[in-house]
C-alpha cells in the first residue's frame, strides 16, 4: 500500500490511463461506466470519490469485473492498446468494488409498490434503484439464490458465488423482500401480483433452449447441465454415466458447459461451425478451455445424433463446413462441405446454441413492445434477457436500470 492507501500496482495501472478527451474505452462498456473519470479519481487520490463515480452507473462492480468480455468490451476499445497494452480497467474496477462500498440509502417508502419475477443482474439492478427512489420492492424467485443465470450457469472455478452474498445482503439493507422458491405461474399468479403491487417487471430471462431437433438419451441442452452441475451438485452422476461429450456451439454457455465437462470426463470435443476468430465466446475461456484438455472442431456441424436401439447417444454425425460470404450477423456463413461427413463417438451431446424468450408459464398474452419496457400488458414491464435476448451481465444490469427508471417515470 502507498501512504494514501491505495494499492501500488493500483496507482500505476490508473497512471497508465491517458485520460482521454474522447474516452473510447466507455464506447465499449455495456453499462456506460463513467471509466475516465473514476480512475482520474484514483489518479487525484480520491478513492471515495473514485467508488461514487464507479457505483453511480454500475452497481455490481463485483460482478462485471470478473464476468465481463473486458479484451473485446472497455479494454479492447482502450487506445493504449492500439500501439501497445491496454489499461488494465477490469482490474481497477475490481480494486475499487473490493475496497470501496456503495454507500447509497434507500428512500422513504413513497406508497408505491413494484413486484420483480426474477433474481438476476437486471432484476437486483432494478430493485436497488426502485428501493432508493422509496418504491416497496419484492423480487419473487423461483430458486433459493439469487443471480439468475450467473448463479445456475456460471461454474464456480470462474466466478465465486461470495459475491452474490454480498449483494443479498446489500439488498437486504435497503429493504428489498425477496420470496425465494416461489414460482410465478405455479405458486402465484401474475394476475395475482397485479392485485398486490402497482407495477411487475418481468426478468424472468431467455429460458427456451435451441436444440434444433437433436434428441435422445444423452443429449441435454447446455443451460441445463450446468443447472444440475451447479445448483443440484451432479457432477458425480454424470461421471459415472457418460465418458465423451461433444459440445455444440462456441458462446460463452458452451465453453462453461466443455470446461466444466473437461473435469469430470475423459474426453470433450466442442463443435463449431465456423473458425476460431468467428468464436463469440470470450478469448480468456477459450485458451483455458484449450489448456485444461478441451479439444476444438472448429469449421464442422453436427446434423443429426447417432442413437443405439435403446435411443441412447452414440454420436453426432458431423460434416465439415467452408466460410461464404458474411451474412446477416456479418461473420461469413458457414457452408457445409459435401461429402465431407464424419461421426464422433460420444455418449453425451450437449446443444449449447442460444435460447429464446417466453412468457407462456405466466399464462398471460405477453408480448414485448420496442423502443419501451412496457409490455403489451398494463402496468406490466420486461428487462434483462427476457426484453434483450441472451446477453451479458453489464447489458442486464443496464437495462435493469432502465426499466426501473420506466416504471417510475410511468407514476
Amino acid at each position: 500500500m502507498t501512504q494514501n492507501n491505495i494499492d501500488e500496482s493500483t496507482e500505476k495501472r490508473a497512471a497508465y490511463c491517458l485520460s482521454c478527451p474522447v474516452p473510447r474505452c466507455e464506447n465499449g462498456c455495456p453499462v456506460g461506466n463513467h471509466i475516465r473519470d473514476y480512475i482520474k479519481a484514483i489518479k487525484e487520490k480520491d478513492m471515495a470519490h473514485s467508488a461514487e463515480i464507479l457505483y453511480s452507473v454500475n452497481p455490481f462492480p463485483q460482478l462485471t469485473c470478473r464476468l465481463c468480455d473486458y479484451a473485446r468490451q472497455c479494454q479492447g476499445h482502450c487506445v493504449r492498446g492500439i500501439k501497445s497494452v491496454p489499461v488494465e480497467i477490469h482490474e481497477i474496477e475490481k480494486y475499487i468494488s473490493d475496497t470501496e462500498k456503495d454507500k447509497a440509502a434507500a428512500g422513504q417508502i413513497n406508497g408505491r409498490s413494484i413486484a420483480i419475477v426474477g433474481a438476476g443482474p437486471a432484476s437486483l439492478a432494478a430493485a436497488m434503484d426502485l428501493r432508493r427512489a422509496g418504491y416497496q420492492t419484492e423480487i419473487y424467485e423461483k430458486l433459493d439464490q439469487i443471480g439468475g443465470a450467473v448463479y445456475s450457469g456460471i461454474p464456480s472455478y470462474r466466478f465465486d458465488k461470495k459475491y452474490l452474498d454480498e449483494i443479498y445482503e446489500d439488498e437486504k439493507k435497503l429493504g428489498t423482500i425477496f420470496h425465494f422458491g416461489c414460482e410465478v405461474g405455479r405458486d402465484i399468479s401474475l394476475k395475482e401480483l397485479l392485485i398486490a403491487h402497482d407495477r411487475v417487471l418481468l426478468t424472468n430471462g431467455a429460458q427456451i433452449e435451441n436444440t434444433y431437433g437433436l434428441a435422445g438419451e444423452g443429449c441435454e441442452p447446455g443451460l441445463s447441465l450446468l443447472y444440475h452441475l451447479n445448483v443440484e451438485d451432479q457432477a458425480d452422476v454424470y461421471q459415472k454415466k457418460y465418458h465423451r461429450a461433444a459440445v455444440w456451439g462456441g458462446g460463452n454457455v458452451a465453453m462453461d458447459c466443455a470446461r466444466s465437462l473437461v473435469r469430470i470426463l475423459d474426453e470433450v470435443t466442442v463443435i463449431y461451425r465456423r473458425s476460431e476468430k468467428e468464436m463469440p465466446a470470450n478469448r480468456d475461456e477459450i485458451e483455458a478451455a484449450k489448456k485444461e484438455g478441451v479439444k476444438f472442431a472448429f469449421l464442422e456441424n453436427i446434423k443429426e445424433l447417432r442413437l443405439d436401439d435403446h435411443g441412447r447417444v452414440i454420436g453426432a454425425h458431423c460434416i465439415k463446413m467452408h466460410l461464404g460470404e458474411p451474412d446477416a450477423s456479418g461473420r461469413a456463413r458457414p457452408i457445409e462441405t459435401a461429402g465431407s461427413d464424419y461421426e464422433i463417438p460420444c455418449e453425451l451431446v450437449i446443444p449449447a446454441i442460444g435460447q429464446s424468450v417466453s412468457f407462456e408459464a405466466f399464462d398471460a398474452n405477453i408480448k414485448k413492445q420496442e423502443g419501451t419496457h412496457a409490455s403489451t400488458m398494463p402496468n406490466v414491464y420486461i428487462a434483462g434477457d427476457a426484453y434483450l435476448g441472451p446477453k451479458t451481465v453489464a447489458a442486464c444490469i443496464k437495462d435493469g436500470r432502465d426499466a426501473a427508471a420506466e416504471m417510475m417515470r410511468s407514476f
